[in-house]
């Protein structure tokens, strides 16, 4: 996630969709939570000291949009004819967003986590996919999606607590997102390098009231 994510709400919506969902993808595998779903294997880059930037986003690997639609009935086939398979239904759900099909893309995945609500890696993708609007009952719901990841999963943190606190920015609360912010600072080991992250979110809110 090499942009922050403000910069990401700034950009077109079925694009911020899509980056997104890929940037969640890429924090829940370097936070060790499987996520092995057909095309979107997350990709990883290492920095000059060999540590994993999590901020960088996979690269561009995935078919153009038109290759997409072509693809698109045999997924929805596929998916009509095993509706358990969440994996399948995830890769769905991906699909529609990155042709911008967003209620779609949503639709599919409040789906999957009815069928595994503490499946972590789906609720982050969800949360992450309500992001992307600015409904104000969307986002607030997005804030309690990943508060839930949280619960199941205590890795995917720091991140959330991120993500929880550019809601708050969203929704004109900035005083709550530094205070998310700065709460879970103060849970952060003094040489985490993340901490670089909140500590500018935090300069950047508060000089915005």
């Amino acid at each position: 996630m090499a942009r922050s994510t403000v910069q990401l709400f700034q950009t077109r919506p079925s694009r911020r969709l899509t980056v997104l969902l890929g940037a969640a993808a890429v924090v829940l595998a370097m936070f060790g939570i499987g996520y092995g779903v057909g095309r979107f294997q997350p990709a990883t880059e290492t920095t000059t000291d060999n540590k994993p930037n999590v901020e960088t986003p996979p690269p561009a690997t995935s078919p153009n949009a038109g290759n997409l639609a072509d693809l698109l009935p045999g997924l929805e086939a596929k998916v009509a004819a095993n509706p358990d398979n969440v994996d399948q239904r995830v890769l769905l759900a991906q699909t529609y967003g990155e042709l911008g099909l967003r209620d779609k893309s949503i639709k599919e995945l409040r789906t999957a986590h009815r069928a595994a609500p503490r499946d972590a890696r789906i609720t982050i993708l969800l949360a992450t996919a309500l992001m992307d609007g600015g409904a104000p009952n969307d986002l607030r719901e997005s804030y309690k999606l990943l508060g839930d990841a949280v619960s199941s999963k205590p890795e995917v943190a720091p991140m959330a607590r991120l993500y929880q606190g550019d809601i708050l920015m969203k929704l004109g609360d900035a005083r709550g997102a530094v205070k998310v912010w700065k709460d879970y600072l103060g849970e952060m080991p003094t040489g985490d390098p993340r901490r670089a992250m909140f500590e500018d979110k935090i300069a950047q809110a508060s000089a915005s009231h």
